[in-house]
């Protein structure tokens, strides 16, 4: 591990002092579990922006190809060729 500095105020550092107290914890390993969180949640958000990135390009290919169709309606056409083959 590696050893950091930090300036917290006064006052959070009393509020920490009184967390890590409740739960057992050194101050260190609080510190260290609340930087592991962010870094959780950090990557939970770029991976969601990602999806939602791929979702839109979806989205933007199915509205290009519907107006390349025209007025093609594919239901209708998946009715024709199933009575075809009737």
């Amino acid at each position: 591990m590696v050893r950091i500095n930090t300036i917290l105020p006064e006052d959070t550092i009393e509020k920490l002092d009184i967390i890590a107290k409740d739960e057992h914890k050194s101050r260190s390993m609080l510190l260290r579990e609340a930087a592991e969180k962010i870094i959780e949640d950090y990557q939970r958000r770029a991976e969601e922006k990602i999806k939602r990135e791929q979702i839109k390009n979806a989205i933007d290919i199915q509205d290009r190809l519907r107006k390349k169709s025209g007025k093609w309606n594919a239901v209708s056409e998946l009715r024709k060729w199933r009575e075809m083959v009737k």
